[in-house]
Order: C-alpha cells, then structure tokens, then sequence
C-alpha cells in the first residue's frame, strides 16, 4: 500500500517519476536540493527521493559491475573467454534491469496523474 499524495501535489510527484524521459536524476535531485532550503510537503520529498533512487540504480549497478569486472580481469587468471561470455550475460541483464525501472518510472507517473 502506497502512502496517499495529496492532490495539489499530484503534477509534481508525477513529474518526479516523469523525468525519467526528459531529465533523469536532475529532476528529483532539483526538488530534493530544493526541499532543503523550502518546506516542501513530505509527499514530494518521499516521491523525489524514490524517484531518484529509482533512475541511479541502473547507473551505480553498472558501475559496481564494471569495478568488480576490471577486478576480476587484473586479480585473477580466469579465462578470458569465460569472463567475456560472463561479462555479455550480466550487461543483458543489466539492460533488462534498466528497461523495467524505465518503464516502472513511467507506470508511477502515469498512476500518480490518473488517481
């Protein structure tokens, strides 16, 4: 169960999701920088901060497996026909992961304007 958005806040949570499209991470990360020097509902902080949660995922995932990777490569002596077949399955699924936050972003817009 989702916690209720009053509804004259309703285009700026919606937006906050939204932005994913037109501004990923500026956007939440604005209405947060914002929301510290403002009294801001506590509505629209919560929906920035998921928001922004939701669209830096994708990015520190990538880069906590390109670390781990390079790691991998420099540390130990697999195969490196292993480690790029491996390499080529994690990306995929980061890519799959990264397309369902897209669309999941867009799903919360589209709910928080319709209800």
């Amino acid at each position: 169960m989702h916690p209720t958005i009053q509804p004259e806040h309703r285009v700026i949570n919606g937006l906050n999701y939204l932005s994913v499209i037109f501004m990923p991470v500026g956007f939440p990360l604005l209405v947060l920088i914002t929301s510290a020097f403002t009294p801001l509902a506590p509505d629209i902080r919560r929906s920035a901060r998921h928001a922004l949660f939701l669209q830096l995922l994708p990015f520190i995932s990538f880069i906590v497996f390109m670390l781990s990777l390079g790691g991998l490569s420099i540390f130990t002596s697999v195969d490196s026909r292993l480690l790029v077949g491996g390499s080529f399955l994690v990306t995929a699924l980061l890519i799959l992961i990264s397309i369902g936050l897209y669309l999941y972003n867009i799903y919360r817009a589209i709910r928080i304007f319709a209800s």
